[in-house]
């Protein structure tokens, strides 16, 4: 009788205390994020150009939109417009592929209007590149109609783009191969403004695109189990190469993500804001292809503190040298987009820490 008494009794001391310990652990963290917000940032953030523009962009960007669990409106338009934010900075920043996940069929649900969308900003792009170009001469003829193709090991194909006159690059077809092959993954291919087989003197071509479906994440390694049951291949035959690149082939991936960004839809109330940060999670994106991946999740920045900016905006412009010094030295607070849309700190972030990567694949 003696034992259940003493350990009713610690559990009633104890409880106070580990309360005791999480409220020290929440102010600590507080104090540290504020710290983080006016310290540390200000020097990021006055690099950031040469940070992101400076080095190599990783080849495969892998992006999770994580959707709320219960449909809030305005989810969907959230979810398109952080894709074509992420398409448009991705292509000024030379990234070659990237893969959009959210685990829920959002994006299924807006795929056909995301796809005329991008459609029509590949065409202003390319409108917007060759508006300075010099006019034809009289005698030039008008280019015939041609239909060019990619290598099927890219998964990607070319439709007929017929081209009457030389601006008609403005008018050339986004290039796009939507299949299915078991997983229903679609793949989209935006090429650069350039003539077929040129590149830019980054050696840029362009961008492709991966819209994974719920269904390409566990399902992947039960199709790929099946398709090797009924074509009868010997255990001796699979490696964890052949697998890989077998998995490759049905994600439609040229090569595996080297940086996953984790982007919530819904901006987190003011008390989830207070907590500590929650820890990252992939939220169901294809594990089998994230070996030495660096993943990024955007620290959420803390509530209330971006009101300080118009003193900090003011001080920055006083007449005062002390004063000017002091708005300088202090960074502005971060105030993400309130409808939960990817925010261009997001990125850069992401873009900063890939900067700062060093991955060894080990033996």
């Amino acid at each position: 009788m003696a034992h259940p008494l003493i350990r009713a009794a610690l559990r009633v001391v104890s409880y106070p205390f580990f309360i005791l310990l999480h409220l020290i652990f929440v102010l600590s963290s507080l104090v540290l994020r504020t710290y983080e917000t006016f310290t540390l940032a200000s020097s990021l953030y006055t690099n950031a150009t040469s940070d992101t523009e400076d080095g190599t962009p990783p080849k495969h960007l892998a992006v999770i939109l994580v959707p709320s669990n219960k449909y809030r409106k305005g989810e969907r338009e959230s979810l398109s417009e952080s894709i074509l934010r992420s398409v448009g900075w991705a292509s000024r920043a030379g990234i070659g592929e990237l893969s959009f996940w959210d685990g829920q069929g959002l994006i299924q649900s807006v795929l056909p209007s995301l796809l005329k969308q991008l459609q029509l900003n590949h065409n202003h792009q390319i409108h917007d590149d060759t508006r300075n170009l010099p006019p034809s001469p009289p005698s030039t003829p008008p280019n015939e109609p041609t239909q060019d193709s990619e290598d099927e090991s890219n998964g990607v194909g070319t439709p007929p783009s017929p081209s009457p006159r030389r601006e008609g690059k403005t008018s050339r077809d986004l290039v796009q191969k939507l299949e299915s092959v078991g997983t229903e993954v679609r793949t989209v291919y935006i090429r650069s403004g350039l003539d077929r087989g040129e590149v830019d003197r980054n050696g840029y071509k362009g961008l492709k695109l991966h819209f994974l479906p719920p269904s390409s994440s566990e399902e992947v390694l039960v199709n790929l189990t099946r398709q090797y049951v009924e074509r009868k291949k010997d255990v001796s035959e699979i490696s964890v190469k052949s697998i890989d690149r077998d998995i490759r082939d049905q994600l439609h991936f040229t090569s595996d993500p080297d940086l996953l960004l984790i982007h919530h839809l819904s901006p987190s109330s003011t008390i989830q804001a207070l907590l500590p940060r929650r820890p990252p999670e992939l939220w169901g994106y294809p594990f089998w292809s994230l070996r030495i991946t660096e993943i990024y999740q955007y620290p959420s920045p803390l509530p209330l503190l971006h009101h300080l900016n118009p003193l900090l905006h003011s001080l920055r412009s006083s007449s005062l040298p002390f004063l000017r010094k002091l708005g300088h030295a202090v960074s502005l607070p971060v105030k993400l987009d309130v409808n939960g849309v990817l925010d261009r700190e997001e990125w850069d972030g992401a873009m900063r820490a890939w900067s700062k990567v060093e991955q060894r694949l080990g033996k």
